[in-house]
């Protein structure tokens, strides 16, 4: 019997059918196949998820800063220079708006 293409919700089908005594008995059809466990502590759950989120604000920070710096090199002669403190500034401000602190704190 061909399973159809399922849903990604479906975790399962599982069909009830008689024995040859009368009883009804389910056979599970499909079982989604559950992915890799992660091997993490629990205890280090939260720690984990602090590291990812700043490293994460820090990839925006620096892609943030590398436009700007293109872009103003474009503009001007030497332009990334005469913008550097401005564009990293800046990029700093979406850096830590990726970062929510607030957020940080509150796992």
């Amino acid at each position: 019997m061909d399973i159809p293409r399922l849903n990604s919700s479906v975790r399962s089908v599982t069909i009830l059918q008689k024995d040859s005594s009368g009883v009804v008995a389910p056979l599970v059809i499909y079982q989604r196949r559950r992915g890799k466990k992660r091997k993490s502590t629990a205890l280090l759950k939260p720690f984990e998820a602090i590291t990812r989120r700043v490293v994460d604000a820090q990839a925006t920070t620096l892609q943030s800063y590398r436009s700007r710096h293109d872009r103003s090199n474009r503009k001007k002669k030497d332009g990334w220079v005469r913008d550097l403190p401005v564009n990293v500034v800046r990029a700093s401000q979406r850096g830590a708006k990726a970062l929510k602190i607030n957020r940080l704190l509150a796992l």
